[in-house]
């Protein structure tokens, strides 16, 4: 069970196998991918990176006072933790972070007792590990199983690496293959246990293993193929047999992929007895900022999200 910086190296060493669930999407937007050993090239498809710099900090807070005012009462405490973890990762604060920081409010506030520091939370396709970074540090979750794509996955980690400092090197993150691996990682006792438990798409199954209190995906559904999205929500639903799991989605309302693969959010398998708490259009993901006229667009596309508690039926 490869831990810490042993995990990067294994994800490293294996990341150019083929997994079976990468979709024509990830296909195109991996092509140029390398990991260099201190970092990336060819990072694209999963959210902005780009370096900090006073100028663009300073447009930043300016262009993103409209969605801002969406956060809510624990969108102060969420964003100046996104702050200093950026900061950590010598990231600039953009609006992929801030979409994140304005998810956790959000849920905070529809579902009050759907976090806490002894739950279980799952992040299915994060970017640059920031909706994990912020639910551990929020304390919305003890821990998180983060499930992505080797690539994307080698990403996570190394920005959680750059986040989490000389934590990172114990056995905070832990990378699992395995059923009897993940039961060890969740056995391990309070005060040294495991934080982060990284599983690859490719064993996405082992999330049926897992004692999920909530999962979140926001905006990599819609880059998945139908049939892998289906599997997702069969090992929820395989959770959810045994105990109560939340489930928030937020993804484009359509998306056409490479190959021309359309993903549509009203075919993804929802079930009439799943309990919808809250759906609709996503008031933080209709739009974009940008530093020429006009400087807020559309997206091609309107994106929806949806929190249900899952039935296991």
């Amino acid at each position: 069970m490869p831990a810490g910086l042993s995990a990067i190296e294994y994800l490293a060493a294996s990341v150019n196998n083929s997994d079976g669930v990468t979709s024509s999407h990830w296909l195109k937007y991996h092509s140029s991918f390398k990991f260099t050993g201190n970092g990336f090239e060819g990072l694209q498809g999963f959210g902005g990176h780009g370096k900090p710099y006073v100028g663009l900090s300073l447009i930043d807070n300016l262009m993103q006072i409209p969605f801002r005012k969406l956060g809510g009462g624990h969108f102060n405490h969420v964003d100046n933790l996104a702050r200093q973890i950026t900061k950590k990762q010598n990231r600039r604060y953009d609006l992929d972070v801030l979409r994140q920081a304005l998810t956790i409010s959000y849920l905070h506030d529809a579902v009050p007792n759907l976090f806490s520091n002894k739950a279980v939370g799952c992040v299915i396709g994060d970017g640059f590990a920031s909706m994990t970074s912020l639910l551990i540090a929020s304390k919305s979750a003890g821990k998180i199983v983060l499930i992505n794509l080797a690539k994307t996955l080698l990403v996570d980690l190394w920005y959680l690496k750059l986040w989490m400092g000389d934590k990172f090197f114990d056995n905070s993150v832990q990378l699992v293959g395995n059923k009897e691996e993940l039961k060890s990682a969740f056995d391990a006792p309070d005060g040294v246990g495991v934080k982060i438990i990284a599983i690859e798409a490719s064993k996405h199954e082992l999330l049926c293993y897992a004692p999920v209190d909530f999962a979140i995906n926001v905006a990599s559904m819609q880059e998945m193929n139908p049939s892998v999205i289906a599997g997702y929500f069969d090992d929820l639903r395989s959770i959810a047999k045994n105990k109560k799991i939340f489930f928030y989605c937020s993804n484009r309302e359509e998306k056409s992929l490479p190959d021309g693969t359309i993903v549509k959010f009203a075919e993804y398998p929802w079930k009439k007895d799943d309990q919808v708490i809250f759906e609709g259009l996503c008031p933080w993901h209709q739009r974009f900022y940008c530093l020429s006229p006009p400087f807020y667009r559309e997206y091609d596309g309107s994106t929806m999200h949806k929190l249900i508690q899952l039935s296991g039926c």
